[in-house]
């Protein structure tokens, strides 16, 4: 798999006489091999807790919809969705523990 650029994802190239090494993408972004690792750990942290937010969001709307379905007297649709937020909040619960663990709980 190529190494991509964190900047534009586009595909990164190892400059050849370069020592220590240096990458640089077809747009011109250039990284030092320490800079790259930081860049790449910064948008990683960032997808992470987007996904989180994500989770967090579709959590609600399933409890929310099933408060309806209930109110509404399907129960059974209710509670499907119901054990579907659970799934989600178990789901958002081992991200964010996962991100605590990467973050050292900052």
């Amino acid at each position: 798999m190529p190494l991509t650029c964190p900047e534009c994802g586009g595909t990164l190239s190892e400059l050849p006489v370069a020592r220590p090494p240096r990458y640089r993408c077809h747009t011109g972004h250039a990284f030092t091999a320490t800079d790259l690792v930081s860049a790449q750990a910064r948008r990683n942290d960032a997808a992470l807790q987007s996904s989180l937010r994500v989770l967090q969001v579709r959590e609600q709307l399933l409890r929310r919809v099933a408060a309806v379905s209930r109110n509404i007297g399907e129960e059974a649709q209710a509670q499907a969705g119901l054990r579907q937020a659970a799934k989600v909040r178990e789901q958002a619960r081992r991200l964010a523990g996962l991100l605590e663990q990467e973050t050292g709980g900052a």
